[in-house]
């Protein structure tokens, strides 16, 4: 198994942010639920003011802010998906061991020409055929 300290250290800090963001608004909101909750007149007034407001909410005028937040967790999963493909594809490098047929590259002894200089070289028609036929 390979363990990147990136990504562990990824993996901790989103666990712990998580976490933290959780219990930060389960707080919140059981501070809010047990404020309004309250038999004071003032909290009555408040509460009763608070519901009123919710139901004058106009839903049309948050339709964008919901297609906004619709394309952001789509653009988000497509994303992730992306990084999940190339962490596989980084696990499947390091468990393949890839090394080229044995006679790829080499060139054959026939292969090399003479010129009338003396120096060999090595036609690339030949290279090429050598390498394309391992």
């Amino acid at each position: 198994m390979h363990l990147d300290a990136f990504d562990f250290f990824r993996w901790v800090v989103g666990i712990i942010a998580t976490v933290y963001a959780t219990v930060v608004t389960a707080q919140s909101l059981w501070g809010w639920f047990v404020w309004l909750a309250g038999s004071d007149k003032y909290i009555s007034m408040v509460r009763r003011y608070v519901i009123v407001q919710g139901l004058r909410l106009r839903f049309k005028t948050f339709w964008g802010d919901v297609v906004i937040c619709i394309l952001l967790c789509v653009a988000f999963l497509i994303i992730w998906r992306a990084h999940v493909l190339i962490y596989d594809l980084g696990g499947k490098l390091r468990s393949t061991d890839f090394r080229p047929p044995p006679t790829a590259g080499r060139v054959k002894r026939e292969d090399v020409k003479r010129d009338t200089s003396g120096s060999s070289h090595v036609s690339r028609l030949h290279v090429s055929r050598a390498i394309h036929s391992s």
